[in-house]
């Protein structure tokens, strides 16, 4: 075998290896981390049909990966190979003189120390958000080949339809790069950058194809739930229920405290008074009511800068990882479509005790990992030698798009720990570049 057989050998290893070590937790759980999301994506995909709440990609890229229902580490295995090439072209693009090794170190230090190997070990989505934004930021600085850039546009558009969330939080993105181009992407022709962000929007708005039907139907449940959440429907019904006959008015004064209480609560009044679709004609004309008053509008956004700052340090992971057991969805899910799994489910660390708690020490070391992040990142800013303009402009749009993911789940969610941890590792991931970057300028001084 030639030296290039040599070097494509120890590439793919590479990957594969840093694919194993992203799969920790679930090797540590004895099967892959689920979520009770994860029986609503199980049915999507071997139905198949769209669920009322989200898209079925993802249900679809389960019955792919597991090849048919024979196992799911086939999922959870492609998610950390992905994410694993990802990390291998950004050190490429960023560290002048990245090696197989720089990867093996950036993955096992991202996989032990920040919450990148939880969300790659679940049968979840939430990877997808990073690997859509890993995607955008590779084709935008246009250093790899026509193969790869083929295959980053496929993976951008497939990530992105893989939860309702992406199509206007990459919008966003997209429009702010597309404004900010001259000043922003300085590293790359204006006129190419541009065609590729106006290309790259068009992805994320064809995505909504994966989703428009659940889109239709829930999207009024998910927004009026975030209204309760944050106090505002309450206070619009105390107003307005005296001269309305709005279904809901009877239970302005026994409404749930938390809008998932509010939206899968068996004894919530979404189910008395119509469920999801029986619903949507009230609760609509509700929402818009209070998006377009100004008093109702500025509590909203007064509720959702709020809980923005307590979604900016809420990135533990596990929330939402009970044990789901014999009996629960998730169960009945693997035994009807991953039927040689199911006693090896039920025999796994989440399923026979709690495994949310051996978790306190890892959200510890993942909160200072997050700080010295931070610091790390800081210190490069203020001393630019160290920092290239092309290191400098990845930070900008790693930091911004987490700052768009942290006011999108402010806006139309609720706080929970999933949702930061879904971008909060790219900081860890700026902190190891800088590192790198820094070490092989000394290195290069020395000679």
């Amino acid at each position: 075998m030639g030296s290039t057989g040599n070097k494509q050998l120890s590439y793919y290893g590479t990957l594969f290896t840093s694919a194993i070590i992203l799969l920790i937790p679930a090797l540590y759980n004895g099967y892959p981390i689920v979520n009770p999301d994860t029986a609503t994506y199980l049915a999507s995909g071997f139905k198949p049909e769209t669920p009322f709440d989200r898209p079925i990609t993802y249900g679809l890229l389960i019955r792919l990966f597991s090849m048919n229902g024979l196992t799911l580490w086939g999922v959870v295995f492609a998610q950390g190979y992905v994410v694993a090439w990802l990390i291998a072209r950004v050190l490429a693009t960023f560290v002048a003189k990245a090696h197989n090794i720089h990867t093996l170190i950036a993955v096992l230090i991202l996989a032990l120390l920040s919450p990148l190997s939880w969300i790659v070990s679940q049968i979840q989505p939430d990877v997808f958000t990073s690997i859509t934004l890993l995607s955008a930021v590779l084709l935008l600085f246009n250093r790899e080949s026509k193969t790869n850039k083929g295959i980053l546009y496929l993976l951008f558009f497939i990530s992105c339809g893989a939860h309702m969330s992406h199509p206007v939080l990459f919008c966003v993105l997209f429009a702010f790069l597309f404004a900010a181009t001259r000043k922003l992407l300085t590293t790359t022709p204006v006129r190419q950058t541009r065609k590729t962000i106006l290309m790259l929007a068009l992805l994320s708005l064809a995505s909504i194809v994966f989703m428009g039907s659940a889109m239709s139907k829930s999207k009024h449940i998910f927004l009026t739930g975030s209204l309760l959440e944050k106090g505002v429907l309450k206070d619009y019904l105390d107003d307005h229920c005296d001269n309305n006959h709005y279904a809901i008015c009877a239970f302005k004064d026994a409404l749930p405290a938390s809008s998932d209480e509010f939206i899968w609560g068996k004894n919530s009044p979404l189910y008395k008074i119509g469920d999801w679709a029986g619903t949507k004609s009230e609760f609509n004309a509700i929402d818009r009511d209070i998006l377009t008053s100004p008093r109702y509008l500025s509590l909203y956004i007064r509720a959702t800068m709020s809980q923005a700052c307590d979604q900016a340090i809420t990135f533990k992971i596990g929330d939402g990882n009970n044990t789901m057991g014999k009996g629960s969805n998730v169960d009945g899910r693997i035994g009807e479509y991953i039927p040689r799994e199911l006693e090896t489910y039920r025999h796994d660390r989440q399923s026979t005790r709690h495994l949310n708690e051996d978790l306190p020490i890892p959200n510890v070391i993942i909160i200072i990992t997050v700080i010295a992040s931070l610091l790390i990142t800081a210190i490069g800013q203020r001393h630019m030698y160290a920092v290239t303009p092309e290191i400098r402009i990845f930070q900008t749009i790693i930091f911004i798009s987490i700052i768009l993911n942290i006011l999108d789940c402010a806006a139309f969610t609720v706080v929970n720990g999933r949702y930061g941890c879904k971008m909060i590792w790219l900081i860890p991931l700026c902190a190891i570049i800088l590192v790198m970057h820094y070490r092989d300028r000394k290195a290069l001084a020395r000679k």
